[in-house]
This record gives C-alpha cells, sequence and structure tokens, in this order.
C-alpha cells in the first residue's frame, strides 16, 4: 500500500507520518521535499532526527550535498526505485511533504523528462531574447506552440534542455505520463492563524537550536554556498543576508517568518487543487493520535 500525506509547512504532516508508521506494518517513509535531500541543512528543513530515522526507515534524506542540483526528475528516478521496491518485498510507503512539484507528479503521474546540468548551463548563460529565437525554432520543427511562455525564462531553458538532448518534441514525452500506484491521498490543513502561528513558533525554535551556526557551517564548508539553489529558500537566505552583515538578526528572522508564511500561503492555495482526502486538524482538536485512527480506518 501507498499513501501519500501532503500540506502546507508546519501543519504536522511528519508528525502525522511517525505515529502512522508505528500502525501499518512493514512500512517506510519517503520524504517529499526538495530540500531534505541535502546533507548539513538538517535544522532548517527540519528533518527527522537520525535517532527516529534509525527506528523509521527513510528514504530522500540527506542524499546528496549542497552544492549538487537536485531536480524533478531526480526525485521522480529515486521514487520510483523506491516504489518497485516495495511492491517486490510487500513493503507499505508513506509519501509525505510540502514540495508542490513533487506532490504533483506523484498524484497526476510524471513524464520522466531527462536533465543535463552542462545543457541547461548553456541555456542559462544566454539572453532571454536568444532563447526566445531559439525557441521560435523548436515550434516550427516540431510544429508546436510555446508562445505562452516565451516570456517564462526558466520554462524555455527545460524545454531547449529537453529538445537538445532527445531531438523530440517535448509534447509527445509529455504525453507519455507514468503513474506511481497511489493508493490513498491525504491533505492535512488547519485553521490559517493557527498554521501561521506554528510557523513563527518553529522558527523561533529552529534560531534557538542553531540555525544560525549551521548557516555558518556550510558556508564554511563550502565558500560558493551563497549562489547555490539549495541555499536560495527561506531561513538559509534569510540568515546568510545576515551573516553577511546586510541586515540584523531581529529583521532576519521577521523575513524568515515571512517568506515561510507566503510559502504556506500558496501551498494552501494549491491543495485546494488535488482530489484527496482533506483531514482539517480542528475537527480533531489538533489531536494526531485520532487523525491517525481516522487514517486507519479509511485504509481498511
Amino acid at each position: 500500500m501507498i499513501i501519500v500525506i501532503t500540506g502546507p509547512t508546519a501543519v504536522g504532516k511528519t508528525k502525522l507520518s511517525l505515529i502512522l508508521s508505528a500502525k501499518i506494518p512493514n512500512c517506510y517513509i519517503v520524504s517529499v521535499d526538495s530540500r531534505q535531500v541535502y546533507k548539513f541543512m538538517d535544522i532548517g528543513t527540519d528533518k527527522v532526527s537520525k535517532v527516529i530515522r534509525r527506528e523509521i526507515p527513510h528514504y530522500l534524506i540527506d542524499i546528496t550535498y549542497p552544492d549538487k542540483e537536485f531536480s524533478l526528475f531526480d526525485f521522480l528516478d529515486k521514487s520510483k526505485k523506491i516504489v518497485d521496491f516495495a511492491i517486490r518485498n510487500k513493503k507499505n510507503l508513506i509519501f509525505v511533504g510540502g514540495t508542490i512539484l513533487y506532490i504533483l507528479s506523484l498524484i497526476e503521474g510524471y513524464s520522466l523528462l531527462p536533465t543535463d546540468p552542462h545543457v541547461r548551463l548553456k541555456y542559462e548563460r544566454m539572453k532571454s531574447e536568444d532563447l526566445k529565437d531559439l525557441l521560435i525554432g523548436v515550434d516550427k520543427k516540431f510544429n508546436t506552440n510555446f508562445s505562452q511562455i516565451y516570456k517564462d525564462r526558466r520554462r524555455m531553458i527545460r524545454i531547449l534542455e529537453v529538445v537538445e538532448i532527445t531531438n523530440t518534441s517535448p509534447i509527445d514525452l509529455w504525453k507519455k505520463k507514468q503513474r506511481f500506484p497511489i493508493d490513498f491521498t491525504f491533505i492535512l490543513t488547519n485553521n490559517r492563524e493557527k498554521i501561521y502561528q506554528d510557523i513563527s513558533n518553529r522558527v523561533d525554535r529552529q534560531i534557538k537550536e542553531g540555525l544560525i551556526d549551521e548557516v555558518k557551517f556550510i558556508l564554511k564548508r563550502f565558500p560558493d554556498s551563497r549562489n547555490f539553489k539549495s541555499m536560495k529558500t527561506y531561513g538559509y537566505s534569510e540568515l546568510m543576508e545576515y551573516i553577511d552583515g546586510n541586515n540584523d538578526l531581529e529583521t532576519a528572522i521577521s523575513l524568515i517568518k515571512r517568506n515561510t508564511k507566503r510559502f504556506a500561503k500558496r501551498q494552501l492555495s494549491f491543495i485546494k487543487k488535488i482530489p484527496a482526502d482533506v483531514i482539517n486538524l480542528q475537527d480533531f482538536d489538533n489531536e494526531f493520535n485520532r487523525v491517525s485512527e481516522y487514517i486507519c480506518q479509511k485504509l481498511k
């Protein structure tokens, strides 16, 4: 059995997954978080402790370094191998996390489009107008129409990257969607004000636990880390600005809270569109054991 648990940040997804994994036999947990894959980024991504991970097997945590890129392709490729392993060995999986693109690919299916950092870098160095001209050429070659994304630099680069690697129309590749055998999807949510308050509390806790020292360690270990894609995320980017003397600590903490709440707002908007069983914690008086019992009844 494979289930997905998603929802906004700080709502309690990880807590619920740990309770559930104790009630579901032969159960492994798979992180659906684009930052928990990185070693050393522990406090800021709110990873499950190594002690718990020794007790309950977790996948896709601490599998690469901050100086490496981890793409949707990587997530899908590794998730497929995990699912195949679980099916062969009759294991149950809980995919848990809130990275929107990853969640969508799990639920709605995916096209495993190849990626090559060297090819992508070539296009990233080009001007947007030049990218547009190349994309117009792709349109003519494959009789497609990408005119609606001529202003979206990131998507133009991705299409050109795929075309160069495969010499195939991306549209033809996108049509060949594969699907994970997901049995149940649960969305965990709560009152927005409660989520925002929990975010503020979590940021305060992370600062007390040593998030500033964690960022300093990464900056020392990887001198170029200010340019890493992995570090351009809330918690890390704001504290790098503080460490570089561009703002004070109070401002940095305030910005982390603001940016995290904005991210949660985007997540809340997104999950409304997912066909899933929505679990509002208010209906369970924020009692996670009751929520786990409700889910177990659904699974039966």
